[in-house]
């Protein structure tokens, strides 16, 4: 195993521990303002319905529980698709060192400087 698959793996295992806190801060954040009528409902919720009704909040925490838990969810689901670690517009190996700042970044350096009024 290279040190590069090591690097990959610890990632991954970061991504899918903050994916999973995500989704209990996100349901928690949701109960507390009370945004869906009870617990079950937000137990019951798909994940994508919670992200679009905490995005549509206007409340500040809620709305970046949601950016930073789409941004996580779609890393995590590239894991899955064996495209981890790739950029999503130019399918390019993103940078190790940007992965390490972000694991969940989904584009790499130059794509995210070509476009970055259009993905930020």
């Amino acid at each position: 195993m290279t040190t590069s698959d090591i690097i990959y793996q610890e990632l991954q295992s970061n991504l899918e521990q903050e994916h999973l806190m995500l989704s209990k801060d996100l349901k928690h954040e949701m109960q507390l303002n009370t945004l869906v009528p009870s617990a079950l409902a937000i137990e019951n919720a798909d994940l994508n319905n919670l992200i679009m009704m905490a995005k549509s909040s206007f409340i500040p925490n809620l709305f970046d529980l949601a950016i930073r838990m789409e941004k996580v969810d779609a890393a995590v689901y590239s894991i899955k698709l064996g495209m981890y670690g790739l950029c999503v517009d130019c399918e390019e190996e993103i940078e190790e060192s940007e992965l390490k700042a972000d694991p969940a970044q989904p584009r790499c350096h130059a794509c995210r400087d070509h476009s970055r009024y259009h993905h930020d």
